[in-house]
């Protein structure tokens, strides 16, 4: 299983050798006690991150990076005013599921920040990730 923490500079190579991913965009600050945050970094609460325990079971590639250093990026392929949070003054989190260079859809078209949001993301790109998911 591909689960990278990468830069916008991984970019073209991410998207030559995987033609399906997601891209997971995190905060650098302390988001509070969501269940969906870096699947690198230990929370500071007790809750499990489901994300974490969502990708050990679906085998798709997982890429995450600061949305901080990627606003010139995110800015090419969204408006920054979807991802800017003016009551916290910080970006949001979100996460995108693209096909080689193309973004399909993200948590930021009507999917929620959350397990059953990235699903649909995932079946949106190719629904084989979620079909050959094992629950035993």
């Amino acid at each position: 299983m591909i689960r990278e923490k990468v830069t916008i500079q991984d970019y073209e190579r991410i998207s030559s050798e995987n033609e399906y991913y997601i891209w997971h965009f995190v905060r650098k600050t302390n988001m509070g006690p969501r269940t969906i945050y870096s699947v690198f970094d230990e929370p500071n609460h007790n809750r499990p991150n489901q994300l974490k325990t969502f990708l050990e079971i679906c085998n798709i590639p997982y890429f995450e990076s600061y949305v901080e250093d990627s606003v010139n990026f995110i800015d090419n392929l969204i408006p920054l005013s979807w991802i800017w949070n003016e009551n916290d003054k910080n970006f949001n989190t979100f996460v995108i599921g693209f096909n080689k260079r193309r973004m399909v859809t993200s948590t930021l078209h009507g999917h929620c920040l959350c397990i059953e949001g990235i699903s649909e993301i995932i079946y949106k790109l190719n629904p084989d990730f979620i079909e050959q998911i094992n629950l035993d």
